[in-house]
């Protein structure tokens, strides 16, 4: 009896065991992302101690990790303002349907991943479509484009959003904004790229100059030492670099496919080897190069993204 006793409740560990396995299974927060659609994409980066790629979209998070897409299996929310640090993601943006968060979302911070989020500042005010953060200073910049508690312009915070600062802007003279980027570490420097070309500050934008010529630039990185930066100029594009020490210039091949009528609107470098370059186009093509842009190589085509 015993014995007969013990194999059933064998059985019934076994039984809850594979019962608990499948609901983990398809309780996972990231799916491999086969046949996926990827449009609205509002920004790109590398995250965390892995340095793994992420793309903020209208419907979610993916994750590009070990050759492979992976999309979120809930908190699907519209990202907006999304920029990745060394331990979490800064955002902003608008809840998923359904969901019994306020509309917008503030500012936000995610330290895994999104599965969980803490609010921080303009919860159901503000939707901060500009936004940087510093990579290890997660040093704040926003662009309030509506006047509310903050008046129309530039603010910082050096503490994740608790206090905030306005800053004056002189020297900008543009009338859209592609994004906003921060140095990885020194809270001061900042850089706006617009349609009249790059602007850069050294004391959290009090004061900006003009880097290029006044032609426009679709986005920024701010990386330690240098900037890269895509700029549509005397009807070329080109993809450069700038060498914040000795201010000099370099450009850097540009992936097939790359044109006025498709230029590169969101750019990351992996801060643990910038050599590697992520690129994505106003077309939804996704771009790496892991040889400082020498080579590309197509990740995703007009958004389509084949799996497994």
């Amino acid at each position: 009896m015993k014995k007969i006793k013990l194999i059933i409740l064998v059985s019934l560990i076994s039984i809850l065991v594979i019962g608990c396995t499948s609901k983990d299974q398809n309780d996972e927060y990231f799916v491999a992302a086969k046949e996926e659609k990827i449009n609205h994409i509002h920004g790109i980066g590398y995250l965390g101690d892995k340095k793994e790629l992420f793309l903020a979209t209208h419907h979610g998070l993916l994750r590009f990790s070990e050759g492979k897409w992976f999309r979120t299996n809930r908190n699907n929310h519209d990202y907006m303002g999304f920029q990745t640090t060394d331990e979490q993601f800064f955002s902003s943006g608008h809840p998923e349907l359904g969901s019994d968060l306020k509309n917008p979302l503030g500012l936000i911070k995610s330290k895994d991943q999104g599965n969980s989020m803490e609010k921080l500042a303009f919860y159901g005010e503000i939707d901060f479509h500009y936004l940087a953060a510093g990579y290890k200073s997660h040093t704040l910049y926003v662009f309030n484009e509506q006047e509310n508690s903050l008046e129309i312009g530039l603010h910082y915070s050096v503490d994740e959003g608790e206090t905030w600062k306005t800053s004056s802007m002189q020297g900008v003279s543009a009338n859209s904004i592609g994004n906003l980027a921060t140095h990885p570490t020194i809270s001061e420097n900042v850089a706006i790229s617009t349609n009249k070309g790059l602007f850069i500050s050294s004391d959290f934008g009090n004061e900006f100059k003009l880097l290029t010529s006044s032609n426009p630039v679709t986005t920024v990185e701010f990386q330690e030492d240098s900037l890269i930066y895509f700029i549509l100029e005397y009807n070329e594009t080109k993809l450069l670099t700038y060498n914040l020490k000795n201010e000099t210039t370099d450009e850097l091949s540009l992936p097939e496919g790359i044109s006025s009528k498709n230029p590169i609107m969101f750019i990351a470098t992996n801060p643990e080897n910038r050599t590697e370059i992520t690129a994505v186009s106003l077309n939804n093509d996704i771009f790496q190069s892991n040889d400082n842009g020498a080579s590309w190589k197509l990740l995703v085509e007009e958004g389509n993204v084949t799996g497994e």
